[in-house]
C-alpha cells in the first residue's frame, strides 16, 4: 500500500496520494484527465453540487442536450432507456401522463432545487433543461422529507453564462406518418349476430343483432340482386318513395381500411428562441418556447407555450442572488377520451364498427333535418359515430403555470455563509366538457350537457439556513448546511354541470334544462390546506481524499396527520471509499469505489389524502326542503393511524477500466415498507364497509447496472455506448392481523389481485376455468366450467424481469449519429383490446369454417378439452386441491361457435388475454451535420446544425394489436412512428 496510516487514535504518520502511473499519449496527461473525470460534480438534493466520488448512493445524470433534437410533447418520454432503475411507461394516447417509476415507486420532481408536488412535466420545456440528476432512493432525497421517500428527479434549467450575448434558435418538426402497431381486424364478416343483419332504426334490437360484429359474410355473390351481391337494408339505405321502406344495399366490405382512413397524420412542432449573456457581475437568460401537436385523431391538438427568465447578480462582494421565473400555458381545444367505453373513439371505430361500414361515409355525422339533435350512425343506442365524437364532444383544457424561485447567499466570514430561498408554484386550470345531444354513454342517450371544472393551486416553500465549509488540511474537510423551512399549500377545485341542454350546441350553464348539478364525490369540489414546518440539514466529511461520509437529518411537523402522530424524524447516512487510493490495483483498473447508505422516511399523509386521517360526514346529492343532507362515508379510520414508513439501504460500486474508457456502476438496494394501509371489511351493521388501519408490510429489492464505454476514440471518429439494466421486485412480507394474504390493486389488469405472504406484489390473478390434472380444459354441455377454487389463479407478474436501454453515439468529422434502443424482458399485462376483439367478433382468428357453420344455424364447434363423467374436485381454504375423483372423457359436445366466443372471448386458448410485455423498441435515431464554422460565419452564425430525427421507429414484441410500452391496455391509441428534422442555430 502506498497509503500509510497509523492505526490507533487516528494519528497519521504519512500520506501519499496514490495515482496510477500512466504514460502521456499525444501530449495528454491521462492521469490528470482521470482525476478530473472522477472529480466531476452532480446535482443532489436541495440543488447542492457534490463530487461523484464523494456520493454514497446511486445517482445518474442525463445532459440536457439529449432533449434538444428529437422532441416529445412531454420531455420526460425522452428519458426512456437512459437511466437504470427508471422505468418510463410511455402512453400512446394524446396528452396522457407517462408512467414514471423509479425503483417501483413514483419519484419526486424537483425543479431548480424546489420540489414540484404537482409533478406536471408538460410545462417543462426541453430546450430549457440543462441537466437531470436521478437520485435513486430515499437516502439521496431524504432532505426533502416525506415527498422524497421514493427518490427524486432533479431538473436543473439553463442559466446565463459569462461571455458575449448569444441568440439561439431551435426548431424541430416531426410527422407521425405511420403505425408501428395497429389493431388488425377481420374484414370478412360484418355487423349483426348469428350471421343475420338488417337495419331497422339504429336501436340495435331485432335483426340489427344487438350491436355485435357476428353478422353475415361480406362480398357474397347473388345474381338475383341489382348489384350482384347479397343485399340487406343498412343505415345509409335510401327510402323507397313508393313503399316507404329502406332500399337494400350490397353487403360488401367497404371499410377494409377504416383505421387508416380515420386517423390523420400527426404533427409535433417545437420552436425555441433564447438569449444568453453574462459578465463578472451578472448573468441572464431569456427563453421563449412553443410546442404544437396535432393529434392523429381528427380535431385534436395540444399546445404549450413557455417564457422563462433566469439570472444571477453579484451586486456586492460576498453576496450572490440568482433566480428563475417560468410562465407556461398548456391549452387545447380538444383532446380525446381514453379508457374502455363508448366515450373512447377506438371503442366505436375498432371494436364495434364492421367492414360493412365505410368510416368516410360517417363524416357527415348529423341526421338530415335533425342537425344538433341526432347523430348519424349505424347504431344510435350503444355507439358513437367517431367523427361526431371528434368534432362535437369537445374537451377544452386551459392551464396557466407559474414556477419561480429566488436564492440568496451571503458569505458572513470565509467559511460561513447565510442562505435563503423562496420557491413558489402556482397554477390555474379551466376545463370544459361539451357533450352534444344524442351522445351515447353506458345505458343512456345524452340530452346534451356542459361541465365546467376549475382548479387553483398555490404552494410556497421558504427556507433560511447556514452553510459551513472548511478545508482543515489535506487530510480532512468538513462541510454542512442547516435550514429552517416552511411549506404551505392551497388547492381549490370546483365542478358544476348542467342537467341537459335546452338549446343544442349552446354550451352555457344558463342553458340547463334542470337545476345545476355539483358533484360531491372525490376531490371534484374541494378545498385543501396543508402546512409543514421543518428543521433539516446535512454534514459532509472527507478523510484523506479517500473516505467520504454524509449524514442528513430532518424533523417535520405536518398538518396532515392526527396530533400525536404528526411529528417525526428522517435520518440518513451514506459513505464511500476509494479503493484505488488505498490499494495497488492492476494498471487496467483506474478507479474503484465502494459505497453504502441507509435512510428512514415516512409519507406524511394517509393514502396521499390531505384529510385522510379524518372520519367525517360526506355531503349527499339529495336535498330535503332545500336543505343539504349528509351521510357517513363507507370507511372507519383508526384514530391512531400512522403514516406509511420506508426503511431503505443500498450498496454499490463504481469502477473505471482501461484508462477510464470503460466504467461500470452497480447498485443493490432493499427497502422495507411498513405501516402500510389495509382495508378491513366490516359488518354493515357497524355502519361502515371497511376499517382503514395500518397493516401490511412489504419488501422491495432490486439491482441496477450501468456500463459506459468509449469504444473508439480517434481524432476523426468516435464511438461511445451505454447499457442500462435494472431489475425490481416487491413482496408481501406480513398481512394485517397475521393474515396470510392481501388484495392488491394492479393497473396492469385493472383489478384487485389475491397475493399471499411471501409472494410478489405485482402478481396478476384471474378466476380461471377448471382444468384436468394434465392441464386440459374441462367443459360441460360444450362450455367451459368455472373454477370452484376459493382463490384466483396466477396469470403472471406485471413487473418485468429486466428493464434495459442500449444507446450508441458515433461521430465522424462533422457528422454524428445517435441510436437508442430500450425495452423490457418479461412481465405480463392484460389486454382489453384483444379480449374485446374476440368477444365482439372482430378478431381475425374468428374467421373460420365454424363461424360459417354457426351462421348457417349449425352447431359444429367442439372445444378442445375434456368433460367429467363422474367424480368431483374439492379445494382447501388455501386453494390447493384437496381431493380429485373426477373421471374424464374427451369433449364431444358440439356448440354454436358464435355463442361460444361471445361467452368465453377465446380466453382459455389466449391465456385469458394475459400477454408477455417483452419488447424491444428503436426509440430514437438522430443524424446530425454540424456546418463548418467558416460556412456559419458567412451567415453571421457562430454555429449551425441540421438533424434528421426519428422516434419509435421499430417495435418487436409477441403481443398482437397493441404496444406494450405503457404496461397496460385499456383500449389504447395505435402506436405511431415519428420522422422529422431539427435545425439549430446560434448567433
Amino acid at each position: 500500500m502506498k497509503l500509510q496510516l497509523l492505526i490507533g487514535l487516528g494519528l497519521v504518520v504519512s500520506w501519499e496520494a496514490y495515482g496510477q502511473k500512466i504514460p502521456k499519449i499525444e501530449g495528454t496527461d491521462t492521469l490528470k484527465a482521470h482525476e478530473k473525470k472522477i472529480d466531476e460534480v452532480v446535482i443532489t438534493a436541495l440543488g447542492i453540487k457534490k463530487e461523484k466520488k464523494a456520493i454514497g448512493y446511486a445517482v445518474q445524470e442525463v445532459k440536457g442536450d439529449v432533449f434538444e433534437k428529437a422532441k416529445e410533447p412531454n420531455f420526460i418520454n425522452s428519458l426512456s432507456g437512459r437511466v437504470a432503475g427508471l422505468n418510463i411507461k410511455n402512453s400512446t394516447d394524446l396528452f396522457q401522463d407517462p408512467g414514471i417509476n423509479l425503483r417501483g415507486a413514483k419519484p419526486l420532481i424537483v425543479i431548480d432545487g424546489v420540489p414540484d408536488r404537482t409533478a406536471d412535466l408538460w410545462r417543462v420545456n426541453a430546450d430549457d433543461v440543462d441537466n437531470i440528476s436521478v437520485l435513486k432512493g430515499p437516502t439521496a432525497s431524504a432532505l426533502y422529507g416525506s415527498v422524497g421517500k421514493d427518490g427524486a428527479i432533479m431538473i436543473t434549467t439553463k442559466k446565463g453564462k459569462k461571455g458575449k450575448m448569444t441568440v439561439s434558435f431551435n426548431n424541430s418538426t416531426m410527422f407521425q406518418t405511420s403505425f408501428i402497431r395497429i389493431p388488425k381486424v377481420q374484414t370478412v364478416y360484418g355487423a349483426g349476430n348469428n350471421g343475420k343483419y338488417a337495419y331497422i332504426n339504429g336501436e340495435g334490437s331485432g335483426s340489427e343483432g344487438g350491436g355485435w360484429i357476428w353478422g353475415p359474410k361480406l362480398d357474397q355473390k347473388d345474381p338475383t340482386t341489382p348489384s350482384g351481391y347479397f343485399e340487406t337494408p343498412q343505415y345509409n339505405s335510401p327510402v323507397d318513395p313508393v313503399t316507404g321502406k329502406l332500399v337494400p344495399l350490397p353487403w360488401i366490405s367497404r371499410g377494409k381500411d377504416n383505421i387508416k382512413n380515420f386517423f390523420d397524420t400527426g404533427i409535433i412542432q417545437s420552436n425555441n428562441v433564447s438569449v444568453d449573456w453574462g459578465s463578472e457581475k451578472a448573468t441572464f437568460r431569456l427563453s421563449f418556447s412553443n410546442i404544437y401537436q396535432k393529434g392523429i385523431v381528427p380535431n385534436t391538438n395540444l399546445k404549450t407555450t413557455s417564457i422563462s427568465l433566469a439570472g444571477s447578480v453579484n451586486p456586492i462582494k460576498d453576496l450572490m442572488i440568482n433566480s428563475t421565473l417560468t410562465y407556461n400555458k398548456e391549452y387545447t381545444s380538444n383532446f380525446p377520451e381514453v379508457g374502455y367505453g363508448p366515450t373512447n373513439y377506438l371503442y366505436n371505430l375498432v371494436l364495434w364498427t364492421g367492414a360493412d361500414v365505410d368510416i368516410r361515409d360517417l363524416r357527415n355525422y348529423w341526421v338530415a333535418g335533425k342537425e344538433g339533435y341526432q347523430q348519424r350512425h349505424y347504431n344510435v343506442s350503444y355507439y358513437n359515430n367517431p367523427y361526431f365524437q371528434a368534432y362535437e364532444y369537445l374537451r377544452p383544457y386551459y392551464k396557466d403555470n407559474i414556477l419561480g424561485n429566488v436564492n440568496v447567499e451571503y458569505k458572513i466570514v470565509p467559511n460561513l455563509s447565510a442562505k435563503a430561498r423562496v420557491g413558489a408554484n402556482i397554477y390555474s386550470l379551466n376545463r370544459e366538457f361539451r357533450e352534444p345531444k344524442s351522445y351515447i354513454g353506458y345505458g343512456n342517450k345524452s340530452l346534451g350537457n356542459y361541465t365546467q371544472v376549475n382548479g387553483n393551486y398555490f404552494d410556497i416553500t421558504s427556507e433560511l439556513g447556514l452553510k459551513y465549509q472548511n478545508h482543515y488540511s489535506d487530510n480532512f474537510t468538513l462541510s454542512g448546511e442547516m435550514y429552517v423551512s416552511n411549506y404551505y399549500r392551497e388547492l381549490k377545485n370546483s365542478e358544476i354541470r348542467t342537467d341537459g341542454l335546452v338549446t343544442p350546441g349552446w354550451y352555457n350553464l344558463f342553458n340547463s334544462i334542470g337545476p345545476l348539478f355539483a358533484p360531491t364525490d372525490g376531490s371534484r369540489n374541494r378545498k385543501e390546506y396543508e402546512q409543514i414546518n421543518s428543521v433539516y440539514g446535512y454534514v459532509d466529511m472527507e478523510f484523506y481524499k479517500t473516505f467520504f461520509l454524509n449524514m442528513t437529518a430532518r424533523y417535520d411537523k405536518v398538518s396532515t396527520l392526527p396530533k400525536g402522530n404528526n411529528e417525526y424524524f428522517y435520518p440518513s447516512i451514506s459513505g464511500s471509499l476509494l479503493l484505488n487510493q488505498l490499494l495497488n490495483l492492476p494498471a487496467w483498473i483506474n478507479f474503484a469505489k465502494l459505497r453504502g447508505s441507509f435512510a428512514q422516511v415516512s409519507t406524511g399523509k394517509i393514502a396521499d389524502d390531505t384529510y385522510g386521517y379524518i372520519t367525517a360526514f360526506e355531503k349527499s346529492n339529495i336535498n330535503w326542503n332545500g336543505q343539504s343532507s349528509f351521510y357517513f362515508g363507507d370507511k372507519l379510520i383508526n384514530g391512531n393511524i400512522k403514516p406509511e414508513t420506508v426503511d431503505s439501504w443500498e450498496v454499490g460500486t463504481n469502477l473505471g477500466f482501461l484508462k477510464n474508457r470503460i466504467s461500470l456502476d452497480v447498485a443493490y438496494y432493499q427497502t422495507s415498507d411498513y405501516n402500510n394501509l389495509a382495508k378491513i371489511p366490516l359488518s354493515e351493521g357497524v355502519g361502515y364497509k371497511y376499517y382503514l388501519t395500518n397493516g401490511n408490510k412489504y419488501e422491495r429489492k432490486g439491482i441496477e447496472i450501468t456500463l459506459n464505454g468509449d469504444i473508439i476514440k480517434h481524432s476523426n471518429f468516435t464511438w461511445s455506448s451505454q447499457l442500462n439494466l435494472s431489475r425490481y421486485r416487491k413482496y408481501l412480507k406480513e398481512g394485517y392481523g397475521g393474515r396470510d394474504y392481501a388484495m392488491v390493486y394492479n393497473p396492469a389488469n385493472g383489478r384487485e389481485n389475491y397475493v399471499k405472504v411471501g409472494e410478489r406484489m405485482d402478481k396478476l390473478t384471474a378466476m380461471p376455468y377448471e382444468t384436468s390434472p394434465d392441464g386440459q380444459l374441462v367443459l360441460k354441455n360444450g362450455y367451459p366450467v368455472n373454477s370452484t377454487a376459493p382463490f384466483e389463479s396466477k396469470m403472471g407478474y406485471s413487473d418485468p424481469d429486466w428493464t434495459y436501454g442500449f444507446s450508441h453515439n458515433f461521430s465522424y468529422r462533422n457528422f454524428s449519429l445517435s441510436l437508442l434502443f430500450d425495452g423490457r424482458i418479461g412481465g405480463t399485462m392484460y389486454s382489453t383490446t384483444n379480449q374485446k376483439m374476440w368477444w365482439g367478433g372482430i378478431a381475425p382468428g374468428t374467421v373460420n369454417q365454424y363461424r360459417d357453420d354457426a351462421n348457417a344455424g349449425h352447431n359444429t364447434y367442439v372445444a378442445p378439452g375434456v368433460r367429467v363423467v363422474s367424480g368431483s374436485i374439492t379445494y382447501d381454504q388455501n386453494g390447493n386441491v384437496k381431493s380429485d375423483t373426477r373421471v374424464f372423457v374427451p369433449n364431444d359436445v358440439a356448440v354454436n361457435y358464435n355463442g361460444y366466443m361471445q361467452t368465453t372471448s377465446n380466453a382459455f386458448e389466449s391465456n385469458y388475454h394475459y400477454y408477455k410485455q417483452t419488447f424491444i423498441k428503436l426509440r430514437e435515431v438522430t443524424l446530425t451535420y454540424n456546418f463548418e464554422k467558416s460556412f456559419a460565419k458567412k451567415l453571421n452564425l457562430s454555429s449551425a446544425s441540421i438533424s434528421l430525427i426519428g422516434r419509435n421507429l421499430w417495435l418487436a414484441s409477441a403481443i398482437k394489436n397493441v404496444d406494450p410500452d405503457s404496461g397496460m391496455d385499456q383500449l389504447q391509441t395505435p402506436a405511431t412512428r415519428s420522422f422529422g428534422v431539427n435545425i439549430n442555430m446560434k448567433f
